[in-house]
């Protein structure tokens, strides 16, 4: 797991006498370029609707992945339906257009938070 905090290869370059060198000080900057940015937000109504809201951003020597996400979702007693839609702010993005849903089932309600039963 803390190897994958050490194992940018960085800047590789051949040097005059053909042998393969890195850059002073490539492999750290590598390493955050490898960090991934997203931000969202969700307004719940009522504990039955919400509206949200993301966005994500990779490094372009990373995949170039940039997109702003629209959701809505509902919730009905045991079942929840989530909708989204993904905005991509690159071009020819595999990403454009993705709708994205799911269904979910909450089977029994988690009633241990409620301290009205002491």
């Amino acid at each position: 797991m803390f190897g994958s905090f050490s194992d940018a290869p960085g800047n590789v370059f051949i040097d005059d006498n053909g042998d393969q060198q890195v850059e002073s000080g490539s492999r750290f900057k590598e390493e955050l370029n490898e960090i991934n940015l997203s931000i969202g937000m969700e307004y719940l109504y009522s504990q039955l609707f919400a509206i949200r809201a993301g966005y994500f951003h990779e490094h372009p020597t990373k995949g170039n992945r940039r997109f702003l996400s629209l959701g809505a979702g509902v919730k009905y007693k045991v079942l929840e339906l989530d909708l989204s839609y993904l905005l991509a702010l690159t071009q020819q993005s595999p990403l454009a257009n993705t709708l994205r849903f799911s269904l979910k089932f909450n089977f029994g309600d988690d009633k241990s938070s409620d301290d009205s039963s002491i």
